[in-house]
């Protein structure tokens, strides 16, 4: 378990990292562009939109991932469990 609880922090930092990333890179390139985000502010919100979308579905997909992995996960425990040992007693 110290492992799992190690790798979940060290994932939420990369997150936290690459959230800092975009923002900056995003922030850059909104001053660097400003003309260009005021003339189309639709277009920038429907792309906005679309990319809360797809990381929504992408967070649902790996949540249906992963609690249909712990339920295989528990099936095959179960089944392993009541199997005869190999060996011979």
């Amino acid at each position: 378990m110290a492992s799992a609880t190690s790798s979940r922090s060290r994932a939420t930092r990369l997150a936290l990292l690459n959230a800092f990333t975009a923002g900056a890179g995003l922030g850059y390139l909104a001053h660097e562009y400003r003309e260009v985000v005021v003339a189309n502010p639709g277009i920038i919100g429907v792309t906005l939109l679309l990319v809360f979308a797809a990381g929504y579905l992408i967070r649902t997909a790996a949540r249906a991932l992963r609690r249909a992995g712990s339920r295989v996960e528990t099936i095959f425990a179960e089944e392993l469990g009541k199997k005869p040992s190999p060996r011979p007693r």
